[in-house]
């Protein structure tokens, strides 16, 4: 089998992740993300990093049927009206960016 079989193999094997989200009594679920995905979004948002943090949360969070629980009309709120903290810890768990989970610092 060739590298880059493995590779995607790997990938296509990983299951899709979930965030409590206690300040709005919900879990929020998230499949991994492609590059093209994360490029997609870095295009739309334009080098405006907490567009690409809200598109992130737009696109990539999903309920526990893998539908979509936010529209593109729900930017403006996510941007104006909605926690920054809680859009930072959102985003940041949909692009899947370095925070261990207690697992996994416990490994190490």
């Amino acid at each position: 089998m060739k590298l880059i079989d493995v590779a995607v193999s790997h990938f296509n094997s990983k299951e899709v992740r979930q965030i409590e989200v206690p300040e709005w009594d919900t879990t929020l679920y998230s499949k991994n993300l492609s590059l093209a995905d994360k490029s997609k979004w870095m295009k739309r948002a334009d080098g405006d990093n907490w567009n690409y943090m809200v598109y992130a949360i737009i696109f990539g969070t999903t309920d526990a049927e893998g539908e979509l629980v936010f529209d593109i009309g729900d930017k403006s709120a996510l941007i104006n009206s909605v926690d920054p903290d809680l859009v930072s810890r959102i985003a940041t768990f949909v692009l899947d960016i370095g925070e261990e989970t207690e697992e996994e610092r416990e490994k190490n």
